[in-house]
């Protein structure tokens, strides 16, 4: 798989022309592209087979939906290698949509606490913390600005649908808003600094 990796990289990068006019480090960038869209891909399939399997697709699809809207703008930890973090991602989500499909039932009494500490988390992690950068990727001030607005922009849009009254009068299901509350906790704490102590 890296060897066909590699030649595509490389094919790519022939292509390109001078990008960075580096062809190596051409061919190294279209690597690590090639790389990150085929462990997506073949994840968000593995995630749509399991939770198929365990009848839980639809809460696991609102999870990675919420997931992924604000992870786009407020970044997160990567794990160090690509199966790693294939298998993570697969067995992370498809665990989240079914417990959120398990539970959910049991929760419709006090759903509009939970899901509301969830959303009040949220916010905190991301007004606190987002957007997460590395030293070989800094952002100017006026971009980090963006992108936690962003990031806010993202749960307020999300929090129209969860608490909107006539859609809660409609449907007492808490399933999905729980999902939703499920996936945006997840991806803020994933954005939570690694070690509380060293918060500047």
């Amino acid at each position: 798989m890296t060897s066909i990796i590699s030649h595509f990289s490389r094919y790519l990068a022939q292509k390109a022309g001078n990008y960075t006019k580096n062809p190596g480090l051409n061919s190294e960038i279209f690597a690590y592209a090639l790389m990150i869209i085929l462990v997506n891909v073949t994840a968000f399939g593995g995630i749509l087979l399991f939770s198929w399997l365990l009848g839980t697709i639809k809460a696991t699809l609102l999870i990675w939906s919420a997931f992924i809207s604000l992870r786009i703008f407020s970044g997160g930890r990567h794990q160090a290698g690509p199966v790693t973090c294939w298998a993570l991602t697969v067995a992370v989500f498809t665990l989240l949509g079914f417990l959120v499909t398990n539970i959910a039932p049991f929760t419709a009494q006090y759903a509009l606490e939970i899901e509301a500490a969830g959303f009040i988390f949220a916010l905190y992690a991301v007004i606190a913390h987002a957007p997460v950068t590395i030293a070989s990727k800094k952002f100017k001030q006026v971009k980090k600005s963006r992108l936690k607005t962003a990031s806010t922009v993202v749960i307020i849009i999300w929090a129209s649908f969860v608490f909107n009254p006539s859609v809660i009068a409609a449907d007492r299901n808490p399933s999905w808003p729980l999902a939703i509350t499920t996936g945006l906790v997840a991806q803020s704490f994933s954005i939570l600094p690694l070690s509380f102590a060293k918060r500047h």
